[in-house]
């Protein structure tokens, strides 16, 4: 599976592209919400690059993961989307609210969850 994921935090963007890669996954990794934008809606592209994407809720330059799924969605209705964030879980609920369907993961999680999740995503 091809999967994007959008984390501020350098950290948590290298462990989930390493735990991802070794179950066989291809990840790219974007710290920036403007970068990761760019590069999944291209004017080119007619279908998506990747499969799944991972987006933190509170991201830097302003954005929300939110708002950053909406977007994509504008142009990829049906991509599948992961929602994580270490924040309450008020602020976590609200967010998926407000951009259905999203999968929500609540940091910290662990990554068998994930994989779990991301399976239930594939159909599997």
């Amino acid at each position: 599976m091809r999967i994007a994921v959008l984390d501020d935090s350098q950290n948590i963007g290298e462990m989930l592209q390493q735990y991802l890669e070794l179950e066989g996954h291809t990840v790219v990794v974007y710290y920036s919400p403007s970068k990761f934008l760019v590069n999944i809606i291209e004017p080119t592209t007619v279908s998506t690059p990747f499969d799944l994407m991972i987006v933190d809720l509170f991201l830097s330059e302003g954005m929300s993961g939110g708002a950053v799924i909406q977007q994509v969605r504008n142009i990829f209705p049906d991509l599948p989307a992961i929602l994580i964030s270490a924040d309450s879980t008020w602020e976590i609920e609200a967010a998926r609210r407000g951009s259905p369907p999203v999968r929500v993961l609540r940091k910290p999680f662990s990554m068998a969850t994930l994989l779990a999740m991301i399976r239930e995503l594939k159909g599997e």
